[in-house]
């Protein structure tokens, strides 16, 4: 067959109606039919490699039970929280019979797919235009690690409890000078971002412990903060903003002749690859991805189950600290930083960052 298949061609091959193979393969609950029947249109379907035409399937039915899912084409949905947030919420929507499709266009001025959907899921920065175009069609859609719009929904990571955490972790294992590698400046925008270092300044002073460097300026160089923070102002500890700033810091630290606990502690957002594989397994703050991801799938099918007005609300799920062999009580007061250096080795140091 050179065209694609129709439900006339499977209706010819078995012997029946179209209308009957419509009501069969989309398992009408009040149809009937014997089980000889329904398998061999089943059968035909899947040698023919027949799909259903989903604009045809959308005028004739109510809902189509397809979700879009929606985010910035600079949200690497592949790798870091989002490849487990995406699985949680693909298995509560295919656990309803609910398909998929994802719109990470950057394009401005783009429409939204021109064919029907009954929800949306946001991820992080969706175009503008895609949430203003959602609320114009009435559209329910749950934001899921982001904030935009006039959701159904948010269901958010508690970023603030997970800096208590950390700043807590530490302060416990006798820190008292800390750093933080806030965020790049090119970081896609999102309200970690701010909630974070909100929580690291009043945490910090709550427990006593002083903050070094330029920790509310965008992260640049890995090698220049080590060197300003812990070489020439003695922070014992590291945090940063996320897993990827911390495996350029342990690179950094490396090239430094700097040891991970022993010179430094070292802490991170997002338990994620590479942190337990990195040469130190990094003490890390785990985002609990896949289970954001499952009740925003959860609480997109009920709203649409209700089919009503719903009062926007707040989901916060907690973030836990998982421990590991990168924080360690601070170096003696006096020991020299690396294996054994001593004081000139140190103002090296500071001289090998400016000649490079």
């Amino acid at each position: 067959m050179q065209r694609r298949p129709t439900l006339s061609d499977i209706a010819r091959l078995c012997g029946v109606t179209a209308s009957t193979v419509s009501r069969v393969l989309n398992k009408k609950p009040s149809f009937s039919t014997s089980p000889e029947v329904r398998r061999k249109i089943e059968e035909t379907a899947e040698q023919l490699g027949y799909v259903p035409d989903l604009a045809a399937r959308n005028l004739s039915r109510r809902t189509t039970r397809v979700v879009g899912l929606f985010a910035s084409p600079a949200t690497h949905v592949s790798e870091g929280i989002y490849e487990p947030l995406i699985e949680g919420v693909l298995e509560a929507l295919h656990a309803s019979d609910y398909d998929v499709f994802f719109d990470l266009s950057a394009s401005r001025g783009r429409r939204l797919p021109f064919w029907r959907f009954d929800g949306a899921l946001l991820l992080q920065c969706p175009r503008p235009e895609t949430v203003e175009e959602l609320d114009r069609r009435r559209v329910p859609y749950v934001c899921v690690n982001e904030t935009v719009g006039s959701p159904v929904v948010r269901v958010l990571a508690d970023d603030g409890m997970g800096m208590r955490r950390a700043v807590e972790h530490l302060a416990q294992l006798g820190h008292r000078r800390l750093a933080y590698a806030n965020a790049r400046s090119n970081s896609l925008p999102h309200y970690s971002i701010a909630e974070r270092h909100e929580t690291l300044l009043a945490c910090s002073k709550e427990l006593g412990v002083d903050l070094v460097g330029l920790h509310d300026a965008p992260f640049a160089d890995a090698k220049e903060f080590i060197v300003s923070t812990v070489v020439d102002q003695g922070a014992t500890a590291v945090i940063t903003y996320d897993h990827q700033i911390a495996v350029a810091i342990v690179g950094a630290a490396a090239g430094l002749d700097l040891r991970i606990p022993e010179d430094f502690s070292l802490l991170c957002f997002n338990d994620v690859f590479p942190v337990v594989l990195m040469p130190t397994p990094l003490t890390a703050v785990s985002v609990p991805a896949r289970e954001m991801g499952r009740v925003s799938g959860r609480r997109l099918l009920e709203n649409l189950a209700i089919r009503g007005p719903n009062e926007a609300k707040e989901i916060r799920l907690p973030e836990e600290l998982v421990v590991r062999l990168s924080t360690a009580p601070p170096r003696r007061e006096g020991r020299a930083l690396g294996r054994n250096r001593p004081e000139s080795s140190r103002s090296h140091q500071r001289q090998e960052l400016h000649t490079e």
